[in-house]
């Protein structure tokens, strides 16, 4: 899709209406502002309009319509939020529009209705509205490229960094969608594992003990049930401590970059960052010198717990070897001597039932208790002296020590945080900063008790499901669930190889291109490796990971473009066009690798639209720059509009 026009009203500090054309042939469209003017919030705009959302920084308001309207605004009285954007896709024009209404009250604004249309024209000209506007959207648009499509240049750096695993995750599934892969994503899902009671291998294998089966089978069955309860219950709460201890870290984040923005501060959070990484470090030293000791006992423990056994057996041995009653000097040598002889010692001729009555004297001997104490004393001795004492008590010194280092550090971060508390500004961030730290700390070790007691539960799935097996190996009338089985789980292996195999092929071929790019705009060195999950590594010949922040905003536009012309290349796609909305994509870059990349990224995409505080009229080729706007705010930056042209002086 081309956007042709945007149009809004009241959207947040865009009080009046207005309207922005774009350039639809190829040029650049280019957006100016000043800092704090507008141009994020009119890159929001385009998602707000086509998603209904908008990702919000925590500084600010999370409002959608502008604070001077509805403090003006009567009670009871209704006002609404509107925008439109009006695009081209395979030759045909589009226009989605959305409406918020809202009714201001004593105590608070509520939005009380919302519409969202997507129309199109037909033969005669005339606009037909379309069914499952949400649907339509992600065939046209796919939420999970949503930041690519419009990406924040401001944030690409957390992105990629921070969040590259769940950037990657959102990436595959918008692909697989894109190039019409999901329908296998969702066949393996849906098909599932056996130890999955919502899946349909599970259903299969839990239909094995059914009313229908022995008692046996159905107790080991509801068995199973509880088990898997247990287990999905503690992985849905690991999943929602993984998302609050998100949120936290990123609002820990927030806050400090907030604090550290103030000169009277910034020496303080810059000591305090440091205090942090060394805490976390010494942590991090702790937890690995900890693993060294599990490790070292779970290797050495069995010997050590059978030497303790085999010494306790010895005396055992010993001490009924002293109170044997057995007849002093009988052992095997002699009872054999004695059945190879005619005649009894006695000069009595030795008859078979005198033989019997030998040989069941074999029955009645002990074990040579002598030997036995030997053998077994010594082996005590032998295991008990095969582990490193010192080397244990290494482990748990070392770890110690760390643990120590990390305390000072921790009581390090207390006295900064106090002295900054005296700075009255940053007094309500700083508690807050601490409290988020100390519920942090507090989830992480919920987060490791939950780990446990669902591996503990899943141990526990995976035990009945092997007892379930075996009990219904014999029963004849689960055969055919057996073969039923199988056959799914072939069917399941068919589409994950062809999943593999076409990931495979998509991420080389992105890879391939992201190096190219990289080569061209980076002038440092870096090797590019995307696998085939969609995630993202770059690295020197050291195969060091660490860039400046330059390097990784130019990373981020290799990885965009990267995308852009896989899309383009693609044969499943070439009947596609998707914009490529940039907002400040060149605030962490130098001036050198800024030309580069400007000069790269007119092939990204078949429609650009850049946001900018800087002037880029001399940095593109007069032929690129098609429409340009500038955003003119009041002296709060609450109010703006945009007008056409290069206005700046």
């Amino acid at each position: 899709m081309k956007i042709k026009r945007i149009e809004y009203e009241n959207f947040r500090n865009f009080k009046k209406a207005g309207a922005v054309d774009c350039s639809t042939d190829g040029k650049v469209t280019i957006i100016y502002g000043e800092n704090g003017a507008g141009k994020t919030t009119f890159h929001q705009l385009f998602q707000w309009i086509i998603y209904g959302q908008v990702h919000f920084n925590k500084t600010a308001s999370d409002k959608m319509y502008n604070l001077e309207l509805e403090q003006n605004a009567s009670i009871d009285e209704q006002f609404s939020v509107k925008g439109a954007i009006d695009f081209i896709h395979s030759g045909e024009e589009y226009t989605i529009r959305r409406e918020w209404i809202y009714q201001k009250t004593m105590y608070e604004t509520k939005r009380i209705s919302t519409s969202f249309t997507i129309s199109k024209k037909d033969m005669n000209r005339n606009w037909v509205r379309l069914p499952n506007p949400e649907e339509v959207v992600e065939q046209l648009l796919p939420s999970g490229l949503a930041d690519y499509f419009f990406f924040d240049g401001e944030s690409m750096i957390t992105d990629l960094k921070a969040k590259g695993k769940d950037s990657a995750n959102s990436l595959r599934d918008a692909l697989y969608l894109m190039l019409d892969l999901s329908v296998y994503d969702k066949a393996v899902k849906y098909i599932g594992q056996q130890d999955r009671t919502t899946t349909t291998l599970g259903t299969l294998f839990m239909s094995q003990t059914g009313t229908g089966s022995n008692a046996n089978l159905i107790t080991l069955g509801q068995q199973m049930e509880q088990a898997q309860g247990a287990r999905d219950r503690q992985e849905e709460e690991e999943r929602k401590l993984k998302k609050e201890i998100d949120l936290l870290e990123d609002r820990i984040k927030e806050i400090s970059e907030q604090i550290g923005g103030a000169k009277s501060q910034r020496e303080y959070e810059t000591m305090r960052n440091q205090a942090k990484g060394l805490r976390d470090e010494y942590l991090g030293l702790a937890e690995r010198e900890y693993q060294g000791f599990g490790d070292e006992l779970i290797s050495i423990f069995p010997k050590l717990m059978m030497s303790k056994v085999i010494e306790k057996a010895s005396k055992t041995i010993k001490h009924k070897a002293e109170n044997s009653n057995l007849l002093n000097g009988v052992n095997v040598p002699l009872i054999d001597a004695l059945l190879q002889s005619d005649v009894c010692i006695c000069g009595n001729p030795l008859t078979e039932k005198e033989r019997e009555t030998l040989r069941r004297l074999y029955d009645y001997l002990p074990p040579n208790y002598d030997g036995l104490y030997r053998n077994f004393t010594n082996m005590a001795e032998r295991w008990g002296r095969e582990y490193n004492r010192q080397k244990l008590e290494g482990y748990i010194e070392r770890a110690l020590d760390d643990l120590e280092k990390a305390r000072k550090q921790d009581e390090k971060i207390a006295a900064i945080d106090e002295k900054m508390k005296q700075d009255k500004q940053h007094e309500n961030l700083v508690v807050e900063r601490k409290k988020a730290e100390e519920r942090l700390r507090e989830l992480n070790d919920r987060k490791i008790t939950i780990h446990e007691e669902a591996y503990k539960a899943g141990l526990r799935v995976n035990k009945l499901k092997k007892e379930i097996d075996k009990a219904s190996a014999t029963m004849s009338e689960n055969e055919l669930i057996k073969r039923k089985i199988r056959i799914m789980e072939e069917v399941k292996a068919h589409f994950e190889r062809i999943l593999q195999e076409k990931s495979l092929s998509y991420s080389k071929k992105l890879q391939e291109t992201i190096q190219e790019l990289l080569d061209e705009m980076l002038k440092a060195k870096r090797t590019v490796n995307v696998s085939a999950d969609f995630s993202l590594r770059v690295a020197d010949s050291y195969d060091d990971e660490s860039k400046s922040e330059g390097q990784f905003a130019t990373v981020s536009f290799a990885y965009i473009g990267g995308i852009f012309k896989l899309l383009k290349e693609e044969e499943i796609l070439q009947n596609k066009e998707y914009p490529l909305v940039l907002d400040a994509p060149f605030s962490k870059l130098g001036d050198e690798p800024r030309q580069r990349v400007i000069d790269t990224i007119p092939r990204y995409a078949p429609q650009i639209i850049l946001l900018s505080k800087d002037n880029l009229q001399n940095d593109f080729n007069e032929d690129l720059i098609g429409k340009v706007w500038t955003i003119v705010s009041n002296e709060e930056q609450n109010v703006a509009e945009i007008r056409e042209g290069f206005l700046w002086k």
